[in-house]
This record gives structure tokens, C-alpha cells and sequence, in this order.
């Protein structure tokens, strides 16, 4: 099966998937709005069996519920070569998906899973959304290197925009790491180049963090340190995953010693 023969949905399944690297049946559903799963299943099906893209299936005990999880085969570079004019970079990721790491497949899984969150709410609101993956910020030389997981706007009914930057923070993410992550926003926010290029206001950060745990941490570190840096200068907020589809978000104020 070539580009030719596919279909719209199926071209946007690929997408999709190199958009999101990891999705769910279910993510796919709702990403198409198709109105049953079973309709979904048929054209993953379709793709899975010409080798366009590959699952991960969990038969374990205690596991037989878990949905599949989707990713691109190499089958599909040649249909996103002429629809997304792929680069040697991404090319040689899509050879690779097959053997990440179950850390990442569940990152990545999240991020879908926030943006679907995300989409409800917006659509609940009247608020217009606009949300780039790490793979859609790669087109942004200006973005903050390494790319946060996610970058989003929402515009409400006035026109009015309010930007942010997501950092999804795994399970066992060292100290030290977080330390750094903060450090180059400081350099980032001070080197101006968002505003510079984009003509808009720093986005408001935004941290979500695995467990309670590395979220005091966090906060901590991040009060210590604001009005003593550039951090002081943009919102900056905080939360659990849990918290985070719950709207339970902490904004981080200076700790006074």
C-alpha cells in the first residue's frame, strides 16, 4: 500500500502518531472523533497489516487489559515523506520507536492524554486551542533546547491569548536534573528571545510532576530561587498528574528564609 492508497483518516493516523510518537486506540478515536472504536480498529488494522505502524500489546497476567499501544513502522516513512517532507533525523526515529523504553511509551502516552484533556476543556469553555508537541517545536529554532514536552495557547471569546510551556516530569527524574531544567529557563527567559521572535509575552511554565514527592521538592527549590532570577519575571505553576487534570495547580511565590 502506497500514499496513494490511503485514505484521509489513515494518513491522519500517521500523523498523528508522529506527532504524538504513542497513542492508544482510544487516544486515535478521539483524536479522528470517530464515533465508535470499532471504526477506529479497522483502519489500524488496515495500517498495522501493510506495516505502516506496529503496537505494543501487553498479555501479561493481571495485564490483558491494557490497551495496544500504536507507534509508526517503518512502513510509514514513505507516506510522510510526501505529505510532512521528513528529514534524515526523523527518518532514522521512526526505525528506532520499536525499541523505546516503557518510561518513554508512558510519557509520551501522557502528553496525548493531556492534550485530549485539554481539548474537552477548551471546547467546554469556547476557548480556541492551539498545541505543538515536541515534534511540531522542532519547525522552532527559537523554542528552549532541549524542547519542552509541550507548548500551548488558548484564545477565549474576547480574542484574548494566554500562552504556556508544559514540563512533564517522569518518575525517578534526579534532582540534579531538575536543578538544570530550571536553570536553562532562567537563561531562556533572559536571553529574550521568545519575545524577540514571536512579538508575545514569556508563556506561563508549566511543571507537572509524577507524585507528591519531587512536586515539594520542586516548589521548594523553585520559591528559593525565584525572586533571585529571571524566574520572577514569568508565572511559573505546579502540579501533580493527578492534579493537573483536576485544574489543582499551585502557583510558585518566593519563600521567604
Amino acid at each position: 500500500m502506497d500514499n496513494q492508497t490511503l485514505t484521509t483518516k489513515q494518513l491522519s493516523i500517521l500523523n498523528f502518531l508522529y506527532r504524538f510518537r504513542f497513542l492508544t486506540s482510544t487516544h486515535i478515536q478521539h483524536l479522528l472523533n470517530d464515533k465508535t472504536l470499532r471504526l477506529t480498529n479497522y483502519h489500524l488494522k488496515i495500517l498495522t497489516s501493510q506495516n505502516h505502524i506496529n503496537k505494543h500489546y501487553t498479555r501479561s497476567l493481571g495485564l490483558a487489559n491494557l490497551p495496544a499501544v500504536y507507534f509508526l513502522a517503518s512502513g510509514s516513512i514513505k507516506a510522510l515523506q510526501d505529505s510532512l517532507h521528513l528529514n534524515a533525523q526523523s527518518i532514522k526515529r521512526i526505525y528506532r520507536e520499536k525499541t523505546r523504553s516503557p518510561q518513554f511509551i508512558a510519557h509520551a502516552s501522557f502528553i496525548a492524554e493531556y492534550y485530549l484533556f485539554l481539548l474537552r476543556e477548551s471546547q467546554k469553555t469556547a476557548h480556541t486551542l492551539h498545541f505543538f508537541t515536541k515534534t511540531d517545536l522542532q519547525a522552532h529554532p527559537y523554542i528552549i533546547h532541549p524542547l519542552p514536552d509541550a507548548y500551548f495557547a488558548r484564545l477565549d471569546e474576547h480574542r484574548e491569548t494566554k500562552r504556556y510551556f508544559v514540563e512533564v516530569i517522569d518518575e525517578g527524574t534526579p534532582r540534579f536534573a531538575l536543578r538544570k531544567r530550571i536553570e536553562q529557563y532562567n537563561d531562556y527567559i533572559e536571553d529574550g528571545k521568545f519575545e524577540e521572535v514571536t512579538k508575545h509575552p514569556f508563556p506561563t511554565i508549566l511543571f507537572i510532576c509524577p507524585n507528591i514527592g519531587i512536586l515539594i521538592y520542586l516548589k521548594k527549590h523553585l520559591g528559593r530561587m525565584y525572586e533571585e532570577t529571571s524566574l520572577d519575571q514569568v508565572d511559573t505553576y505546579i502540579a501533580t498528574r493527578e492534579g493537573a487534570f483536576m485544574g489543582d495547580w499551585e502557583k510558585i511565590e518566593a519563600v521567604e528564609e
